[in-house]
């Protein structure tokens, strides 16, 4: 797993980045049975990966897809391109524009779509990487 993270974390150029993050690899679910949620502003961010989805264990290929996913987040936090609005869940600012969140439409999020991108690239080139599929 720390391999995956550090092939992660250098195809994003994290390490060139200020800031701080954190990863808890839960072991339990996650609210609202996500895979992996991530909180972030630019000088920290905290992700943390589900075991445990309806019960049932995670698979591995779903892990590190969620790794790649959250870390693609702490990214974008600690670059400033995806900022929370504290004070009103359903607008955030992506890449200095004011996005309304729309739950029933997570996926098509600007950042969603990102981080989808990212979390495929991600798995695999490290794949490729590692010489097996």
């Amino acid at each position: 797993m720390k391999e995956y993270i550090d092939f992660a974390v250098e195809f994003l150029g994290l390490y060139q980045l200020r800031g701080e993050i954190r990863i808890d690899l839960a072991k339990r679910n996650l609210e609202e049975e996500a895979f992996g949620l991530c909180w972030g502003n630019r000088r920290e961010a905290e992700i943390q990966i589900a075991s445990k989805q309806w019960g049932k264990r995670v698979s591995r290929e779903d892990k590190l897809k969620t790794i790649a996913h959250e870390l693609t987040h702490a990214y974008q936090y600690l670059k400033g391109e995806l900022v929370a609005n504290r004070w009103n869940d359903n607008i955030s600012r992506w890449k200095d524009r004011e996005i309304h969140f729309d739950p029933k439409n997570e996926t098509q999020m600007p950042w969603e779509v990102h981080a989808i991108d990212m979390e495929n690239q991600i798995y695999d080139l490290y794949h490729i990487y590692k010489g097996y599929k």
